[in-house]
């Protein structure tokens, strides 16, 4: 891979907290090894140097939660709160899935859902992401092809679901060691793609099932992703079943001995956010999802006040309904500000570390800011538009005014993977039109309402 310089890059904001004008960056192998001035000067034959002047230079987002397979359920249901939103859409939708794979081995659907998924969070400056999905090779399979830095977290149950989503509890855990064994990084050689576990929630899993999970991470040195304490009801069913709040219960069981990201986090107590701080979890803000299903407001501003350093992601295509993160760090903002009736809840620097190097720093990779030695995970920007411009402050003008709209390409380790508003590797067009007819021909009958649901 050639070497590649941006040179006279207008605004270059490589952390919330660091930001530079008419500079160059030089990249090398995939990763940055000079940011300075006059870099450009006398480059070396084979060098491309790419002109940023009037352009804005940012970390690539890390989407540090989603559901790929809700790209396929977007609009439905938006009067539900969690449990019954489950049991209406995404449940019948699972089933449908599962059906196909273990029926006739069919996973075509996943390998396009994470296709077009993938497309949208990429036009939204997204380098990094963790995916909750329906397990399948085929989800894996369109990691490697997009090019982006995919976590593929390997869902994982054994109490609570339909008993058409069932399965023999030692064949899953078969298949979870199965996909450890193809695909993580340590194993396969491929850096960009990682594995990690992830029970769904602590009441969707029993504790040994969840102890065996966090052997599993220990034993492969494995990331944790869980959901926790997203609603009321889950708080409420495990003061029930345990006298615990769910993050307590993690922590009295030893399942938090290891860093955890810990998914939403709405209805943690003080005593929890204590907890987190001492085990070293990383919260995980999903605004979006948690406005449009009424589960709350996250304490996220408590949070930082005690030293944590959450994440910020827009969770699944069904309960958001954007993988976009311009809109989730202004959405992330402007609640906490509401909900705290305080402007100083929260700032644009806090939602813009939160979308960058603290889930890199959550997901193990070596990127989330602009430094030499980083991952070269960058975004070109363009914030000369009318939704954008005049440019006060940089990282206020990207976190309350940026769009998908002000992206121009997204590099990741290097490689220009959308340049000038075109993928460089794959083709839009054709991917969305294949994705659509394959939805039809498949999962149409999700469409109506409570279809397929009746038998839950």
């Amino acid at each position: 891979m050639a070497d590649l310089i941006i040179s006279s890059i207008g605004t270059l904001i490589r952390s919330a907290d660091r930001v530079e004008h008419d500079v160059d960056m030089h990249i090398s192998g995939g990763t940055i090894v000079a940011i300075g001035k006059h870099l450009a000067d006398g480059v070396p034959d084979g060098t491309e140097v790419l002109d940023g002047r009037g352009k804005t230079v940012i970390p690539g987002f890390v989407n540090s939660h989603t559901h790929l397979y809700q790209c396929f359920l977007r609009g439905r249901s938006d009067t539900l709160a969690l449990k019954s939103w489950s049991e209406a859409v995404t449940f019948p939708f699972a089933h449908l899935v599962h059906a196909l794979d273990w029926e006739k081995g069919d996973v075509e659907g996943g390998y396009f859902w994470t296709l077009i998924g993938c497309m949208e969070m990429i036009r939204s400056g997204i380098t990094a992401f963790v995916n909750m999905d329906l397990t399948l090779d085929s989800v894996f399979r369109a990691y490697r092809d997009i090019g982006m830095r995919a976590v593929g977290a390997v869902t994982a149950v054994n109490r609570w679901v339909p008993k058409e989503l069932d399965q023999d509890l030692e064949e899953r855990k078969r298949e979870i060691l199965r996909y450890i064994e193809t695909w993580n990084e340590k194993k396969n050689g491929n850096e960009m793609i990682k594995v990690f576990i992830a029970p769904s929630t602590p009441f969707t899993c029993t504790e040994d099932f969840l102890l065996w999970q966090m052997e599993q991470a220990e034993a492969f040195d494995l990331g944790v992703q869980i959901h926790v304490s997203e609603t009321r009801w889950e708080v409420e069913q495990s003061l029930t079943e345990h006298g615990l709040t769910p993050l307590a219960y993690l922590d009295t069981i030893g399942f938090l001995r290891r860093p955890v990201m810990a998914v939403h986090c709405v209805h943690l107590t003080e005593e929890e956010i204590d907890i987190a701080v001492r085990k070293g979890v990383v919260p995980v803000y999903n605004p979006k999802s948690n406005m449009k299903l009424g589960s709350g407001v996250a304490p996220v501003s408590r949070m930082i006040g005690k030293g944590l350093l959450p994440a910020l992601a827009t969770d699944g295509a069904a309960s958001n309904d954007l993988l976009d993160m311009f809109e989730e760090m202004r959405c992330g903002a402007g609640l906490q500000k509401a909900f705290c009736l305080d402007p100083k809840a929260v700032s644009a620097d806090d939602l813009f570390r939160m979308a960058t190097e603290n889930g890199a720093s959550a997901l193990g990779l070596n990127s989330g800011t602009l430094d030499p030695g980083k991952n070269a995970d960058f975004v070109l920007l363009d914030m000369k538009k009318l939704w954008s411009s005049p440019v006060h402050d940089p990282v206020q003008n990207l976190v309350y005014c940026g769009t998908p709209s002000n992206v121009e390409s997204v590099f990741i380790g290097g490689k220009a993977v959308l340049r000038n508003g075109v993928f460089t590797n794959i083709d839009e067009e054709r991917i969305l039109d294949r994705a659509l007819k394959l939805f039809e021909a498949k999962f149409g009958s999700v469409r109506g309402k409570g279809s397929l649901a009746a038998g839950f």
